[in-house]
């Protein structure tokens, strides 16, 4: 649903939890904005294009104006649901001394380079170059990702919806749109299909496919991602996260406690447990169970300066 399909769901209930009413009120005052601003993280737009033009002879011209439809279809889809653009800025990652790479040394290191990336590469340098002689707002850095560079313009400015399909970006309060596109099923659970017209003038059918779009979050929402990510990790981004901890831990060991103390929950997670073999002097490793049950000497460890480093990753 759009935001103003869901600020009427909200609105529908006679009493809301603390979260829902701060998301109504978050939502009600966003939609009285009238005008927007689109803050594009297009670095996955590019991977879009390249993708769909794999098998062809490298056209940037044509890749371009690929990657122009992209952005006009997410600019038609916005409007049509009731938010008029009255500005689209364009973000990409072109940084070579990333803060993140210095922190750790790893960060990405799992992304070996491929032809695709190497052609990505080149088309953003001529798509940049392109935006730029079209007179589009693009902004890019030498120490900062697409990701950080739109959260801070989405701090500072009261309209703007974040268009992007990078679950991080969730951390920021404010409107969201993934562009990722699923296909439309019907009841009996095929996938629809729809008539498409060939530049050639053909006609064939071709899967329908539909934006994830809207969600908003607020920045208590946001605050609890950033927990769960830093208990997960980031596999794509090459950082571990809490030992032992997957999507369902955490989000039991966050389940049902106030801020202070799904922190301490975190905290906890980045520990390792120790105990004393009782024949002999040797440290071992161990589990939570048999660690309550040693007898002898125990200790726990504390990883602070790893969770000091993962928020530092993966806060926006």
């Amino acid at each position: 649903m759009n935001l103003n399909e869901e600020l009427e769901f909200l609105k529908g209930f006679i009493q809301l939890s603390e979260g829902q009413a701060t998301k109504r009120d978050n939502i009600e005052a966003f939609l009285n904005e009238g005008f927007y601003t689109l803050l594009v993280d297009a670095d996955s737009m590019l991977y879009n294009v390249v993708h769909a033009h794999r098998e062809n002879e490298y056209d940037p011209e044509e890749m371009y104006l690929d990657f122009n439809r992209q952005i006009d279809a997410v600019k038609r889809q916005i409007e049509g649901d009731g938010c008029d653009v009255e500005e689209v800025i364009v973000f990409f990652t072109t940084c070579r001394k990333n803060f993140r790479k210095a922190l750790l040394p790893s960060y990405k290191a799992n992304r070996k380079p491929n032809e695709m990336m190497q052609t990505v590469s080149l088309f953003k340098g001529y798509a940049i170059q392109m935006l730029e002689e079209d007179f589009v707002d693009v902004r890019y850095s030498d120490t900062l990702e697409a990701d950080d560079l739109v959260s801070n313009e989405a701090k500072l400015i009261n309209n703007g919806i974040i268009v992007s399909i990078d679950k991080d970006l969730r951390q920021i309060k404010g409107a969201h749109f993934n562009y990722y596109k699923d296909k439309v099923k019907s009841e009996d659970g095929n996938t629809v299909l729809v008539p498409f017209e060939t530049p050639t003038g053909y006609q064939i059918m071709i899967e329908k496919k539909e934006f994830r779009g809207w969600s908003y979050t607020t920045e208590q929402e946001g605050f609890e991602l950033l927990l769960k990510q830093c208990l997960v990790g980031d596999n794509s981004d090459n950082i571990k996260g809490a030992n032992g901890v997957g999507e369902k831990k955490a989000e039991k060991l966050l389940e049902g406690k106030n801020n202070f103390g799904m922190i301490r929950a975190v905290y906890e997670a980045y520990s390792i447990l120790y105990v004393k073999d009782l024949e002999s002097d040797f440290w071992e490793q161990t589990t939570p169970a048999k660690y309550n049950k040693h007898k002898g000497e125990k200790v726990t460890i504390f990883e602070k300066n790893r969770l000091k480093l993962n928020i530092s990753l993966m806060k926006l």
